[in-house]
This record gives C-alpha cells, structure tokens and sequence, in this order.
C-alpha cells in the first residue's frame, strides 16, 4: 500500500480508539463517582463500584464501536454522523452500564448514581464532539494530509536542504580524513 492511499479504519481501529476514550472517561467516571461517594450514601463498596465502572466502560465501548460499524460502512466516514450513530452507542452504555453496575454491587442506588454518572460523561462527550455532524469522506482527509504534506515540505525546504548541505559536507569531512590517515577504501583499483 502507498503512502497515498486512502486507508479507512477498521473495526479494530474503531474498537482501539473508543478503548483508549473509554479509558480516559473511565478515569473521570471513578473520580467523579469517588466524590460522589462522599456525598451520597450507596449500598456498595467503592471497589465494587471501580469494577462495575471499568466493565462496563469496556463493554460499552467495544459494542458501541460494533453498532457504529454498519453506519460508518454505508456512509463510508469514519464519523458519519446522525442520530442513529449518537444515540446507539449512548443508550447502548446507559443501559449496559446500569446492568453491569447492579449485576456487581445488587444495589439499586449504586446503579444509578454510576448510570448517571456514565450518562453525564457520554453526554458530554457527545456535545463536546458534535458527533451528530457529519465527519469528513477518506477522500476529503486524504486532501488535507496531501494539502499539508505539501505546506509542511514548502515550509521546511530551506531547513532540509541545509541539513542535507551539512550532512553532506560532515561525510566528506570524514573521508577526507580517513584518506589523510590513509584508511579510505579504494574500490576502483581491482577492476570490479
């Protein structure tokens, strides 16, 4: 594959973005449900909670990169946008979120101080995002890399060509010297 093909995400890729988001929402999730356990009295350890939390987060966000996979496929973006893409996912871990919290803690109020909590942050995410709007086509963000690409190279010219000039001028410097010492290689003399 050249570097100028257009490459669209896997399913895998899907499923690693959304893990390494989900990890970073899982972090703000325990610490807001740590604090919350400060406040409000819950039928269940904490620990119970940070499993319940880290389940359902990874559950959540491997089946919500499944269920985005066939819109993403027919609208062929990466974010294709719509409701369908938004409120799958986010209803998907709502309530995967609940079921697991209340499987581990069997505490009706654990579960939904966490399907509350998990809510609040998906929400956010989602509006902070837009993931309703329509992302850009494999075609229009190969544009823009090609578009930078070429701005970057532009750019840099004078400097690559003065790192090349320097390169340059130390490789001879260093046979320069091996040849005063006597050390050079002289590939010519033996005919081949």
């Amino acid at each position: 594959m050249s570097a100028d093909e257009i490459r669209f995400p896997t399913l895998g890729n899907a499923i690693a973005g959304r893990l390494t988001t989900g990890a970073v929402k899982g972090l703000l999730a325990l610490a807001v449900a740590w604090l919350c356990t400060w406040f409000i009295s819950v039928d269940a350890t904490f620990g119970k909670l940070v499993i319940a939390l880290i389940v359902s987060f990874v559950v959540s966000e491997v089946l919500g990169a499944v269920l985005e996979r066939p819109i993403v496929l027919r609208e062929y973006r990466a974010a294709p946008g719509g409701l369908g893409y938004v409120l799958l996912p986010l209803s998907a871990s709502v309530l995967l979120t609940f079921a697991s919290t209340f499987a581990v803690t069997r505490a009706m109020d654990a579960a939904v101080l966490t399907t509350a909590i998990v809510a609040v942050i998906n929400t956010s995410e989602v509006l902070w995002l837009r993931s309703w709007e329509p992302g850009p086509t494999p075609e229009e963000e190969q544009a823009k890399f090609q578009e930078f690409k070429a701005m970057t190279s532009e750019y840099f010219a004078e400097d690559a060509a003065e790192l090349k000039r320097r390169a340059g001028h130390k490789a001879r410097e260093r046979y320069d010297k091996k040849k005063a010492r006597g050390e050079s290689n002289d590939h010519g003399s033996d005919g081949s």
